[in-house]
């Protein structure tokens, strides 16, 4: 245990801990995909990340059991499992943060550098999460249009397009979250979602889950799909910007740490690269990976939307 002691105070000690705090505090509020992956098979701190893939047990592998086969052991059933892999990378970022800056009031500007590069690795988690799932292969597109070139800033997400994935995800048998699926959607899309169905179309998300069980973003639920907004969805461009809406279930996708986040800070001392000491180095570093699960779990719906 650290001592409590004036010199301690340091980047190696209560200050070191007291950011580390404060970053996680705003990285682990600001993740929007990432709080639905499936963590990998083996531990934190392997340079390769292993999922296993069950494939489905098909019904007809049920016997049917008769008088004559009484007491005998039925068929064996081979059971399918894939080994899902994928290689993390390590993501940082060094803020820099002079004397003088320093000199004023060093506690708060340290604090609120350390939550502000966790909310900025926070979008980065996120961000490259979505690459990944955000190529899954289910898609639907809005309006009439078949493919994302075809999208106009009036084709926008509808009560019936999430109603279409979620009937798409039960045909699946996608595994839900306590009879719900869940989609991820940009803010203009989800002005266009209101202003389409209304209040009265919309079901509070107090009034189907306790409090503590709210999902980061989570506003409420229409046709089995919980809802969650996030303005940092990444859109695509395309001949109008192209929004994605996730709808998943279950054991859709998967990321897996080889580094948890980290924060730093050095200390104000000289050196070799600052012989005046005349910087302190807040940063911060992350290394992870993302892998497609299950693709029979996740559909994928590109709407345009209305400019605001």
């Amino acid at each position: 245990m650290a001592s409590n002691n004036r010199n301690d105070f340091s980047g190696s000690g209560i200050l070191q801990e007291w950011l580390e705090r404060a970053f996680l505090r705003n990285f682990n509020a600001n993740l929007y995909f990432a709080q639905f992956a499936e963590g990998p098979v083996n531990p934190d701190g392997y340079d390769v990340l292993r999922w296993a893939k069950f494939t489905a047990i098909a019904e007809s592998a049920i016997t049917t059991g008769t008088t004559s086969d009484d007491g005998q052991t039925p068929p064996d059933t081979s059971v399918a499992v894939a080994s899902v892999t994928t290689t993390p990378v390590q993501y940082r970022i060094v803020c820099n943060l002079s004397d003088l800056l320093l000199s004023d009031n060093p506690l708060p500007l340290l604090e609120k550098t350390a939550e502000r590069v966790g909310y900025v690795m926070s979008l980065k988690v996120d961000s490259v999460t979505q690459t990944t799932i955000m190529a899954g292969t289910n898609v639907y597109y809005g309006g009439t249009q078949t493919t994302r070139a075809g999208l106009g800033a009036g084709d926008v997400l509808t009560v019936a397009l999430l109603n279409k994935a979620a009937a798409k995800l039960n045909s699946f048998d996608a595994p839900d979250f306590d009879g719900y699926y869940l989609a991820v959607i940009h803010p203009y899309q989800l002005y266009d979602l209101r202003a389409a169905t209304g209040s009265g179309s919309w079901l509070d998300a107090n009034k189907y889950v306790v409090p503590e069980k709210i999902f980061k973003g989570e506003i409420g639920a229409l046709m089995g799909v919980r809802v969650l907004v996030s303005s940092h969805v990444n859109s695509f461009a395309s001949t109008t910007t192209v929004y994605p809406a996730l709808v998943i279930g279950q054991q859709a996708y998967g990321l897996g740490w080889r580094q948890r986040p980290q924060v730093f800070i050095t200390d104000l001392v000289p050196s070799d690269s600052d012989p005046a000491a005349q910087r302190r180095k807040v940063s911060a570093k992350a290394a992870f990976g993302v892998v497609r699960l299950q693709e029979n779990s996740m559909v994928r719906i590109e709407t345009g939307a209305t400019a605001l």
